[in-house]
């Protein structure tokens, strides 16, 4: 299953487009803690002023001894957090698109992929055991439903009938309903469990390790959040290059004429929505809603 590391490479890659930054190698491993960094090779780009990235923290450099190769940081700059690195970690000097960022930008596509307008979701399922009188019941666990698949009681071991005649309520009180969810039947059914299937939105990415399941996605979704991630993060490139305050290329003009940047766009979020619409077709064939709303 695909992580949100592999996800951040990829996104990196696509929008490098082959160009290598400037690299180095941590000399020494450092804790949370330490602010003096020492590097294996010669610091060429790592200067007062420069950020650099080890992993998905960081660094702003205020000094350099470019005889001792070392640098004194600011830990956990824009941001990040502060954590311990080993030796022989790769250092990236001042990344266009740094880790932490990358992953904020999958996270706000995996939000945005949960709105009705998109229509993707992820599916959950819990058992309710049901004492055949009250007319509503709480939802154990839930804390984001969009809508509910369908409601099954469990007759036999190897027959699960559907209920039809069923309707979720939200923001119920908490006092009464713990999740605030509420399962209401408008029939008679019997004690027994009841068995949930509902839609619910995407979760997000804590860490570069978690996977696309640990969210509620399948590998499906992979190249939906990396062009999603891409489109975001080249946005902010456009804002930047059309900063009034100073012309850092004159050639900009001729080259990379305006807009372009914004054009190149295009395609990634025509393929974008082309791809959400498929995956939105193929999750509501797997899963059609079966009952009342």
């Amino acid at each position: 299953m695909t992580t949100a590391g592999q996800l951040i490479d990829r996104v990196a890659g696509e929008l490098l487009a082959g160009t290598v930054e400037e690299r180095n190698r941590v000399a020494a491993g450092i804790d949370a803690s330490t602010t003096t960094v020492t590097f294996e090779f010669a610091l060429s780009g790592l200067r007062e002023g420069t950020v650099f990235e080890i992993g998905s923290e960081q660094f702003y450099v205020w000094t350099v001894n470019s005889s001792a190769k070392s640098a004194v940081v600011q830990r956990g700059f824009n941001g990040t957090t502060a954590a311990s690195h080993s030796a022989a970690d790769i250092v990236t000097v001042n990344p266009r698109f740094p880790r932490a960022r990358v992953l904020q930008q999958l996270n706000a596509d995996l939000a945005d992929l949960s709105s009705p307008l998109n229509g993707l979701f992820q599916v959950k399922t819990v058992d309710i055991a049901y004492n055949g009188s009250d007319r509503m019941v709480n939802i154990t666990g839930a804390t984001d439903i969009l809508n509910l698949i369908d409601v099954r009681y469990r007759y036999l071991s190897d027959d699960y009938p559907i209920i039809r005649d069923t309707r979720l309520l939200s923001d119920m009180p908490t006092s009464d309903f713990a999740s605030g969810y509420v399962l209401a039947f408008d029939t008679l059914v019997r004690a027994g469990t009841v068995r949930v299937l509902y839609r619910a939105p995407y979760g997000q990415f804590s860490s570069e390790s978690d996977t696309i399941s640990t969210v509620g996605g399948s590998d499906f979704l992979d190249d939906v959040l990396a062009l999603g991630a891409q489109i975001r993060l080249m946005a902010g490139r456009e804002i930047k290059r059309n900063f009034t305050e100073s012309q850092g290329d004159t050639r900009r003009a001729e080259e990379v004429p305006s807009g372009a940047v914004a054009n190149s766009m295009l395609q990634l979020q025509r393929l974008r929505r082309d791809r959400v619409i498929a995956e939105a077709a193929r999750l509501n064939r797997q899963y059609p809603l079966r009952i009342r709303k």
